[in-house]
């Protein structure tokens, strides 16, 4: 363990914080074109997905707050630049510029440039702004400055143990999403049994692909059609689709052995063991049986180990347990 624990927790949370900012973006921009879809009129479960979107992230206490019911143009304002909100885009890229700007001996100047870029794209933004410019501009910017950044970090870094750390950071918030993602369609949108199988349920299983960028590799792998099963085993399952929940754990789990390459076992081995146990127990999963035991609680449960496994890491090997979350 060569590197300053400080220095892996920056990183750590570069990563966290510069994923945090694009999968936001990639919800924001799904829900806004989803309202705007004309065959939503009518069909049940269409008025409550702004709502379903800050339970999705988790911030509804935070939201419900500040601004009392979820409508369209506080939830817009509230997740891009809501200072206030630790988790709005502007603040995650801010907070994600700090970390880079703290460790730039360890990044590439090309990396340093990306977050820097991305961080000035967006830091001066303002709700009227947005509005006059498009929330799709908006959203596009960060997706792609978000790329250009993973780009960079992966093509012109040392992949030594510092870009290690920079990947668990990526990958633990990557699963996070995928998790809430799926929960959030299964538990918060769906309003009745008769929606199953309905054309909003189908919107909806395909603007989730859509918030991954995952509906034409789903497509090619599924030529069956679009049916919640299918997306589950997809999102969930399918390691080959870098963004589903096994992919990025898988990635995450590698990572974080070369992270911690070297370190004495009662640090290494918490976290390891947690990150174990959720890959070995989705080898005998299938859509079917996630399914039948409880989709919302099986991502519940995967939610808390993941908040467990953050702090473990924490705990173990950073500076300062009092990193944001």
């Amino acid at each position: 363990m060569a590197l300053l624990s400080r220095v892996a927790e920056n990183l750590f949370w570069l990563g966290r914080y510069v994923e945090r900012a694009e999968n936001t973006a990639r919800l924001l921009d799904v829900m806004y074109h989803g309202s705007l879809e004309p065959t939503l009129d009518g069909l049940p479960g269409a008025s409550n997905t702004w709502e379903a979107l800050i339970q999705t992230l988790g911030l509804e206490y935070d939201f419900t707050r500040k601004h009392g019911p979820a409508d369209e143009e506080a939830v817009v304002e509230y997740l891009t630049v809501d200072r206030a909100n630790s988790s709005s885009i502007v603040t995650a890229l801010g907070l994600a510029r700090e970390n880079a700007r703290s460790v730039r001996d360890y990044l590439s100047s090309e990396t340093w440039v990306a977050v820097n870029r991305l961080y000035h794209a967006t830091s001066q933004r303002n709700i009227a702004l947005i509005r006059s410019d498009g929330l799709y501009d908006f959203c596009e910017i960060v997706r792609q400055g978000a790329h250009l950044f993973a780009g960079t970090a992966d093509g012109t870094s040392l992949h030594d143990e510092g870009w290690h750390w920079l990947q668990c950071g990526l990958l633990l918030e990557r699963c996070d999403m995928v998790t809430r993602i799926v929960d959030s369609k299964y538990h918060l949108l769906m309003t009745s049994e008769e929606e199953v199988g309905g054309p909003y349920d189908w919107y909806q299983w395909a603007a989730l692909l859509r918030s991954v960028s995952g509906y034409e590799a789903f497509r090619r792998t599924n030529p069956g059609g679009v049916d919640a099963l299918a997306v589950i085993s997809f999102l969930l399952l399918d390691s080959r689709f870098p963004r589903s929940f096994r992919g990025s754990l898988e990635k995450m789990a590698a990572a974080l052995m070369q992270a911690t390459e070297g370190a004495a076992p009662r640090l290494r081995n918490p976290s390891l063991r947690l990150v174990t146990g959720i890959t070995n127990r989705l080898q005998f999963e299938t859509a079917e049986s996630i399914v039948a035991a409880g989709l919302h609680e099986y991502m519940y449960d995967v939610q808390i180990t993941l908040a467990e496994l953050s702090k473990a890491v924490s705990e173990a090997f950073f500076w300062s347990s009092s990193s944001a979350a």
